[in-house]
């Protein structure tokens, strides 16, 4: 699956695709119901086309006859074989007559013409037609349109002088001209059809592709406006992991996401308010504990300098200032570690070499450390400052107490992914009974909490290794 970071293309891409799928199914549902409304269209103009083709064809043929019958009427009466012939051979040159047959009252035939030999039926005169179809035409007192059979329509009409009727004309049209015509006209309005439906169907794709392209830019407007606010609290949570915890989100908004701003604005004041009264607390420390304790140190070495003091007095008093000057420590680092406006690497670094170097040459050993740091951005938390000093300080009380070593050498390694430290002397190292001690299994728990691992070898001395990832994980995560 694709993984996308932006929540903006997220939501681009998803209202993309809905009006991509929305345009096409409009444009298939508008497309068929075209396609429905012109194939119906189509049948209709197919049907009035034919009916009213048919209806002008009738109408010329039936002018045609009545045009024919009136012309004959005084030939007729006059009985001018001849002249009828010449008529019926004029009439024969129009279109679309298959034949021409003039009867006496009797139903004989006086004069014949028939498609491809003009009026040459001189052998069917004076024949009688036995045929309904004849019959019917003889007995019409009027115009009578009747089919001869599947391309022939016969129309008859009377010759009448006055009330009396002379003759009967009969003239046999072929339909197959109108078929032709109506087949050409039809297609012609098939074409122009289908090119009114392929114009249709290309504005349809014109109008629905300007509607997708207006939706998604009106569409990427709306994420913009909907992503700024987020984009505001991205820069607020980089605000107050920097520190700055006077920073607030302006978003003025009543959903979800103005919600979320307010959370934010009431989490940021309450850490500000936290911060205001830690530095409180510290400097209360500071100026109560911190100053009780330095007291208790002058006062303890004025009283050593009392020579009227010896033995177990002196001896105590030198313990009670040597504790104080513990304690005065361990308030002084427990403060620092909880300044995280003054905790860097470099200042950790420093004040770890400063602490073991005061210390180890005090007891007449010699210091050596060793420091490398690569490429961090991210500060040290207040969490692994004060458990870095806590198991610091004791292995350092350890080799004092127990090594009896000449050179202590520090090793502490820096990177973006873990610290290293190794404290390393050249002491008696690990006897029997050794490193099962109270002191040792306080700084493997300290190391557990903060998800570090320590280690103590014995060879040729004794070296704690404490390794601790970076960045410091929960001290969920560092218990069992």
């Amino acid at each position: 699956m694709f993984a996308f970071k932006s929540i903006k293309l997220k939501f681009f891409l998803f209202t993309a695709v809905l009006l991509s799928m929305t345009a096409g199914i409009f444009i298939f549902i508008l497309n068929d119901f075209n396609e429905k409304v012109i194939y119906g269209v189509r049948q209709t103009g197919e049907t009035l086309m034919k009916n009213a083709l048919q209806e002008e064809w009738e109408e010329k043929a039936r002018a045609i006859t009545e045009l024919l019958s009136l012309r004959l009427i005084q030939p007729v009466y006059n009985f001018d074989i001849s002249e009828i012939d010449n008529i019926v051979s004029i009439t024969m040159k129009s279109d679309n007559i298959a034949y021409i047959y003039i009867h006496d009252n009797a139903g004989r035939v006086l004069v014949a013409g028939i498609e491809g030999r003009g009026t040459k039926g001189t052998e069917l005169m004076g024949k009688v037609f036995s045929d309904a179809l004849t019959k019917n035409a003889i007995a019409a007192r009027k115009m009578r349109l009747q089919a001869a059979d599947g391309t022939i329509v016969d129309i008859a009409a009377p010759v009448m002088l006055g009330q009396k009727r002379l003759a009967v004309v009969r003239v046999g049209f072929s339909s197959e001209s109108i078929g032709n015509t109506a087949g050409s006209v039809i297609g012609k309005f098939d074409s122009d059809m289908k090119e009114v439906a392929l114009k249709t169907r290309e504005k349809l794709v014109s109008l629905s592709l300007a509607a997708l392209v207006i939706a998604v830019t009106v569409g990427l407007l709306f994420t913009d406006r909907l992503i700024v606010p987020i984009y505001e609290l991205i820069h607020g949570t980089k605000k107050i992991s920097a520190g700055d915890f006077t920073h607030r989100i302006n978003v003025d908004t009543k959903d979800e996401i103005g919600q979320l701003s307010d959370s934010f604005n009431k989490m940021a004041a309450d850490m500000q308010r936290y911060l205001i009264e830690k530095d409180k607390m510290l400097r209360d420390m500071h100026d109560g504990i911190g100053g009780i304790t330095t007291n208790i140190i002058l006062l303890a070495d004025m009283a050593q300098q009392n020579v009227s003091l010896e033995g177990d007095a002196k001896k105590t008093l030198k313990t009670i200032s040597e504790l104080s000057k513990e304690g005065l420590s361990e308030i002084r680092t427990f403060m620092q570690s909880l300044d995280d406006k003054k905790i860097d690497w470099h200042g950790l670094t420093a004040d770890i070499r400063h602490y073991g170097s005061n210390l180890i040459e005090a007891h007449g050993m010699l210091f050596n450390m060793t420091t490398s740091i690569k490429d961090i951005v991210t500060k040290p938390s207040s969490l692994l400052s004060l458990n870095l000093f806590r198991i610091y300080k004791e292995g350092l009380t350890n080799v004092i107490k127990h090594s009896g070593a000449k050179n202590v050498d520090i090793v502490l390694d820096i990177n973006p992914e873990r610290l290293m430290l190794s404290v390393k002397d050249d002491g008696v190292g690990l006897g029997a009974g050794k490193g099962k001690g109270k002191g040792i299994s306080n700084m493997k728990a300290r190391a557990k909490e903060i998800g570090g691992k320590l280690e103590i070898t014995s060879n040729n001395g004794t070296c704690l290794n404490l390794e601790i990832p970076i960045p410091l994980k929960y001290l969920m995560d560092g218990m069992e």
